[in-house]
């Protein structure tokens, strides 16, 4: 996938022989799972923050263990109870050549605050009073109330130049991202490709590529086509199935790491009878979870203990388990509760976002086929997943996946009402959950979350699922690439032999 720039072929003989000789482009190809609709900022998925992290970066990036690690921001101190400060890195410049400083900052937190602006990601910073520039350099981040959360949550807001955003607005934003990151946006073909260029003069040094372009193939086996012919050297989501031929391609291999991610299907309780708790337990009973695990996933991944929140997350609460496999249960409490075995309840899914996604669904569509229901799968495309997500209009149940990134609060916010992730709305679970996001005691965190959990298990918002690992196809002769365990894209590093 290289683009050789050849010298014009009427030059002159000698004129020919004193011409430089021109560096083939290096481009990196990229097979991406899922595309978002639209490179809107904020607009609230992996998938869109993964293309968007190109052009405009965070003040703190997560590192594989969702630890946040400086970037625009050098250093940062809780200097009061309710006051974070940033230190910025200095001499960074956007793109268009203005310097970064503390009132891009400050712009893109009122940005984000901004309702009409619909950023998926205001949640995260539900707390923050208002951001303050001390200095050209330093930023105050103050909140409401003791905010535990906040430095984890920088990670998932990207700065926008204020001067650009002010001059060409969200539709401009949108159609042009413009940033301080390491590529530069040169093409966006929604549902196609997103092609970037390398920023030379990016704070960290150069990229070691000088193009990328980052396809999507929804289909894993033609993704895996794509690697292991060597038309791209990275792919999202290998196919569990595929997973050897990769291996054995001799020309690619398998970069796999551990995420947090609980794999889930959320009810829309708003459409009848998925308002009934007992009728959502039922349809949890009538999943054969462990043979899923075992003949699908062929055991990578771990079970969802009946939360959304895996092992290794802050708050993840012991004392629960998944329900056991019980159809004959199953179709005694869905007869008892008086459902109708003529519903159609088609399960919406995307193809290829996450580990066998499409592959599961078509499982426990089966599986409740077996006690009557006239389940169905409705495969759709990213974006128009992502429209379907904005409206809240998904159907009756949806799969999703929720990243804890080692802290609960980053998975429980989206069954709240600012989350503005699913219908399901409960009193106590939004006292709970403001509770353990306003207090620094991290045993009383953990109790409150413990609490919640049990409430949603009782509530069932979701079918609790699995907890899922990452899996990336690379090319061997690629380097400086390693699988994000939160999805999103890093390329800077990427060199191609």
């Amino acid at each position: 996938m290289q683009r050789r720039h050849l010298l014009a072929a009427l030059a002159a003989p000698l004129l020919m022989a004193a011409a430089p000789a021109f560096a083939a482009d290096k481009v990196l190809t990229v097979g991406a799972a899922v595309f978002p609709d639209s490179l809107k900022p904020g607009i609230g998925s992996f998938a869109s923050q993964s293309l968007l992290v190109q052009t405009n970066e965070q003040l703190v990036q997560r590192d594989a263990k969702g630890d946040p690690q400086p970037t625009l921001a050098t250093s940062w101190e809780q200097i009061d109870p309710l006051t974070l400060r940033f230190h910025l890195r200095q001499g960074v410049k956007f793109t268009d050549g203005v310097e970064f400083t503390a009132d891009d900052v400050v712009y893109t937190v009122k940005y984000v605050q901004d309702p009409q602006n619909a950023y998926g990601a205001a949640a995260r910073i539900s707390q923050v009073s208002e951001a303050v520039a001390v200095d050209k350099y330093t930023v105050d981040i103050k909140t409401k109330v003791v905010f535990p959360t906040l430095l984890r949550a920088m990670a998932e807001i990207l700065i926008l130049p204020k001067h650009y955003a002010e001059k060409v607005g969200t539709k401009g934003l949108t159609d042009r991202p413009m940033g301080a990151g390491p590529f530069i946006f040169q093409e966006w073909v929604p549902g196609d490709h997103y092609t970037l260029v390398a920023n030379k003069n990016y704070w960290a040094g150069a990229p070691k590529v000088d193009k990328i372009i980052i396809r999507t193939i929804p289909d894993g086996s033609t993704r895996v086509a794509a690697l292991v012919s060597g038309e791209a050297q990275i792919i999202e989501e290998v196919p569990i199935d595929q997973l050897e031929q990769v291996d054995a391609s001799g020309i690619a291999k398998v970069d796999s790491i551990a995420t947090s991610v609980g794999l889930v299907l959320t009810f829309d309780p708003t459409i009848k009878p998925f308002d009934n708790a007992k009728i959502r337990q039922a349809f949890d009973y009538a999943i054969d979870k462990e043979i899923i695990l075992k003949q699908i996933l062929k055991g990578k991944g771990e079970l969802l203990d009946g939360q959304v929140l895996t092992k290794a997350a802050l708050g993840y609460n012991p004392n629960l388990k998944a329900r056991p496999y019980d159809p004959a249960k199953a179709k005694q409490m869905l007869t008892e509760a008086g459902y109708d075995f003529n519903t159609p309840v088609p399960i919406t899914t995307q193809n290829g976002k996450y580990v066998s996604d499409t592959d599961i669904c078509t499982a426990i569509a089966g599986m409740l086929n077996k006690i009557g229901v006239k389940a169905t799968v409705n495969t759709v495309e990213g974006g128009v997943f992502q429209s379907m997500s904005n409206v809240l209009k998904m159907g009756p149940l949806h799969m999703i996946g929720w990243y804890s990134l080692g802290d609960a609060d980053f998975a429980t916010v989206w069954y709240t009402k600012a989350g503005h992730r699913t219908h399901w709305y409960s009193e106590k679970y939004e006292q709970l959950f403001l509770a353990a996001r306003s207090t620094n005691d991290e045993k009383e965190r953990v109790r409150l979350y413990h609490e919640m959990g049990a409430l949603a298990y009782e509530e069932t918002p979701s079918l609790f699922l699995f907890g899922l690992p990452s899996l990336y196809g690379v090319n061997k002769t690629t380097t400086g690439f390693s699988a994000p365990s939160d999805k999103i894209l890093h390329l800077q590093k990427v060199e191609l032999k």
